[in-house]
Parts: C-alpha cells; sequence; structure tokens
C-alpha cells in the first residue's frame, strides 16, 4: 500500500474514532437526559394514578369485589390520563388490563415483582414502555397498580439522530477523505521524487539530483539526499578516472618499453649476425647504450613513483633549511643546467619535510622548466614566508602550457609534446613524481600557465620553529 492511501486510512481511522466517540457521548447524554425526565413525568403520573386509586377504594367499598366496578373505572382513568393501567389483586389476580400491550400479563407482572420503588421496561414490536408498579391499601385492603408509559418517542428520537449522525458522517468521510488523500499525495511527492532520483542514480544516471528546497524533515533529506549523490557521482568519476590513468599508464608503460626494446634488439641483432661499418656499429651502441640508461632512469623513477603512494606511506617531516635545499639543488644541477637559476628567499629559515625528496622534487621541477626552453635563459625559485607556511614558486619563461593540458600533466608518462620530451630524454614521470611527494608533504602543486609566455609551478609548506 502506497504511503500516501497509508495516511489517508490512518487519518480517516482516527476521525472515525474521534467523530463516532463524540457522536455516541452526545447522544447518549442527551438520551439517558430525555428518558430520564420522561421516567420523573412518568413517575409522578403514576403517584397520581395511585391516589385516584385509593380515592375510589374509599368512595367504593365494593370496588375490589365487584369486578365490572374495577373494570368501568380503570376504563374511565385510561381515557383520562391517556397511560395505560392494570389493576391487580393482592393475590396477582388481573382485575383490570388496559396497559396497550397485546400480551402485556408477564411485563405487568415483572413490574410488580420489581416492588414499589422499581420500574421496568418493556417492548412490543416498535413500541417501549416504562412500567410502575405501586401497592394501594385502605382499611386491609391492598390492590396493585400498573401504569404503563409509552417511551416510543424518546427512542425514537434517538434513532433519527443516530440516523442522522451516520450520513452527516458519511458526507464527511467522503469530503476528508478526497482532501486528505490531495494533501497526502502532495506531501508524499517529494519521496516519490527522492524514490525516482535513487533508481535513476542506481541505473548509474550519476548526475540526477531531486532539486527540492524548504525546511522541513523532507526537504532535509532531499538535500542530504543530493549530497549523497554528489560524493557518489564524484567517488565514481574518480573510479572512471583511475580505471582510465590505470588503463594510459599500462599503455603508456608498455609503448615507453616496446619502442626502444625494438630497436635495441634490432641493432643488437645487426652487430651479432654480420659485419658492418664501423660508423654503423657505433651509431648502434651508441643508441644501445642511451636507450639502457633511459630505460634505467626510467625503471628507477618508476620504483622511487611506486614506492612513494600516499595511501600506503606517511613521512616523519623534519626541519630542513632552505639554505641547505637550494644549495643541494644546484650542485645536483650545475653539470647539466643550461641555464641561470635565481634563488630569492632561501637565504634563512626552515620548512618541515624530508630533505632528500624535496630535493628531488625541486629538481623536477626545475628540469621541467629547462625544456621549456626560457626565452630569458633564466629560472626563477622563490620562497615567500605567511602566517607559518613558505611558499615555494619555480618560475620559468618558456613554452608555456596549452589550459587543456594542465589537468593531465602530472599523469604518468603524460608528455605534452612526446617527441621534443623523447628527445630531452623525458619520460613524462618527473610531474607525477612531483605530485607524488607534494602529497606525502601535505600540499600540492598548482600550475599556471600560458603558451609563449612561460609557467609557473607553487606549493606550500609548514615552516618550521628555531
Amino acid at each position: 500500500m502506497k504511503l500516501a492511501a497509508k495516511l489517508t486510512l490512518a487519518i480517516l481511522l482516527l476521525l472515525a474514532l474521534l467523530l463516532n466517540l463524540g457522536a455516541a457521548w452526545l447522544i447518549g447524554s442527551g438520551f439517558s437526559a430525555q428518558l430520564q425526565a420522561a421516567a420523573q413525568q412518568n413517575a409522578a403520573t403514576h403517584r397520581a394514578e395511585c391516589y385516584q386509586l385509593q380515592k375510589a377504594m374509599i368512595e367504593t367499598p365494593d370496588l375490589e369485589t365487584q369486578p365490572p366496578l374495577v373494570d368501568r373505572y380503570g376504563q374511565q382513568r385510561t381515557a383520562q390520563a391517556g397511560a395505560g393501567l392494570a389493576i391487580l389483586s393482592e393475590e396477582g389476580a388481573f382485575l383490570y388490563s388496559g396497559t396497550g400491550m397485546e400480551n402485556g400479563w408477564q411485563p405487568v407482572l415483572q413490574a410488580v415483582d420489581a416492588g414499589e420503588d422499581g420500574m421496568t421496561y418493556a417492548k412490543e414490536g416498535a413500541k417501549i414502555w416504562q412500567l410502575f408498579a405501586s401497592p394501594v391499601q385502605w382499611q386491609g385492603r391492598t390492590l396493585w397498580l400498573v401504569s404503563s408509559c409509552d417511551v416510543s418517542s424518546v427512542f425514537r428520537l434517538r434513532n433519527q439522530q443516530l440516523e442522522g449522525f451516520a450520513r452527516l458522517e458519511l458526507l464527511a468521510f467522503a469530503g476528508v477523505a478526497l482532501a486528505v488523500w490531495a494533501v497526502s499525495r502532495r506531501l508524499t511527492r517529494p519521496l516519490k521524487t527522492l524514490e525516482e532520483t535513487s533508481r535513476a542514480i542506481a541505473a548509474e544516471a550519476y548526475d540526477r539530483r531531486t532539486g527540492m528546497t524548504g525546511t522541513d524533515e523532507v526537504a532535509s533529506l532531499a538535500a542530504s539526499f543530493d549530497a549523497m549523490a554528489e560524493a557518489v557521482e564524484q567517488r565514481a568519476n574518480q573510479l572512471d578516472l583511475a580505471v582510465h590513468q590505470r588503463e594510459d599508464f599500462v599503455s603508456a608503460f608498455t609503448h615507453e618499453l616496446k619502442t626502444p626494446m625494438t630497436s635495441m634488439l634490432g641493432y643488437a641483432d645487426l652487430l651479432r649476425s654480420a659485419e658492418v661499418k664501423p660508423e654503423v656499429r657505433q651509431r648502434a651502441a651508441n643508441y644501445i647504450y642511451h636507450e639502457t640508461k633511459r630505460l634505467e632512469a626510467l625503471s628507477a623513477k618508476l620504483m622511487t613513483f611506486m614506492a612513494l603512494d600516499p595511501e600506503h606511506r606517511t613521512l616523519e617531516l623534519r626541519p630542513v633549511a632552505l639554505s641547505a635545499l637550494s644549495e643541494k639543488v644546484a650542485r645536483a644541477l650545475s653539470a647539466e643546467c643550461p641555464v641561470r637559476l635565481c634563488w630569492e628567499g632561501f637565504e634563512a629559515g626552515q620548512v618541515l619535510g624530508d630533505e632528500d625528496l624535496l630535493t628531488s622534487l625541486l629538481e623536477n621541477l626545475i628540469s621541467n622548466g629547462m625544456r621549456a626552453e626560457p626565452k630569458d635563459g633564466r629560472i626563477s625559485i622563490t620562497a615567500h614566508r605567511k602566517n607559518g607556511q613558505v611558499e615555494i614558486t619555480v618560475r620559468d619563461r618558456g613554452r608555456g602550457i596549452p589550459k587543456k593540458e594542465l589537468e593531465r600533466i602530472t599523469e604518468p608518462f603524460y608528455m605534452v609534446d612526446k617527441s621534443r620530451a623523447r628527445a630531452q630524454n623525458g619520460s613524462g614521470f618527473g610531474l607525477a613524481l612531483c605530485a607524488r611527494i607534494a602529497r606525502l608533504h601535505g600540499t600540492r602543486l598548482e600550475f599556471e600557465s600560458q603558451p609563449g609566455e612561460g609557467t609557473m609551478v607553487r606549493f606550500t609548506l609548514k615552516e618550521a620553529e628555531g
């Protein structure tokens, strides 16, 4: 059963319970009051009849012994009082019966058994009577007078009220049911939207959202659901990206191995199987040596890259002097550096990090700047202190990187210009390694580049005290 139907049914059941309890109390209390008032009035009439019978016994001493006299008296009083009467002897024999009931002898006897202070009811067909019985005595003589008062109108009025309420209740229920159903449908519409959206997301439509707004609990639930859907979409995109990156990694790695290995195998087979000219042999040996060194460097970077997985490794960060870091990097690059390195802000101060990894990070960033062939022949490396942080920036004025390439330059084996990178002994692994080193230090690389104007890379490290 739908929630809207459940809400409608629950509200209607509660309404029915309240209405019926209220109607039962209201009609019942009115009926009881009317019945009690009728009983008081009928009791007074009965007492008056007892007085009249006693008076007749005084005026007519032979009333009890002469049935025609009792019968004539009963008929007169029945006509005058408008109520039914029955007169019985002390032994319970009927002297007169004018109760208005066809089979009234048994109810009359029950009324006599109830005694002087009792009141009984009798029902015959659609009519209901109240019966009162009292002994009437005079000079040792006793007669029983039983009065039967018709109270059918009181019961009939109650039944009419019940029937009227039932009709009114049916009309009210029809109107309330339609109103409650419409309101329930409106209230549960957001839940239907949530259901449809969740099914769409389960069917891999991760960009679906409920789009609901408001301040109630359902709107809050929808907002939480949308936040969850956003997280699921991001996670799904991350997984897709990871799969694509893994496929690209395997493809690029295979290509990086296969291309030089094929050429090396061809040159080696040439040297092994035939006599060649000295210049050819020298060219083959040089190629084999050059590519072997490049593969050796690639394997070393790959091993380092795999070892620096941020998800499975943490670093013990220690104070590293900026001056020592700049001297170590400059010393490592001095032999092959075709440009001038301009250091600024490295004269004093310390950062928290791993000295060897930070050295490798700066070496790779500066090497990439050198491969960009800066037109002013210089690379600027600056350190700027601010609020307990040290921002390190490496800037060149080389070829620059197109904007669409910036998002992927830290992927392993990704090269903007593959032919130029291989000619400069590039492997497409340097920036991927730099990104991992940065993550291990709790930071990330930020790139700004403009084709023809150069590239800037910056990252932030915590400043060490002392």
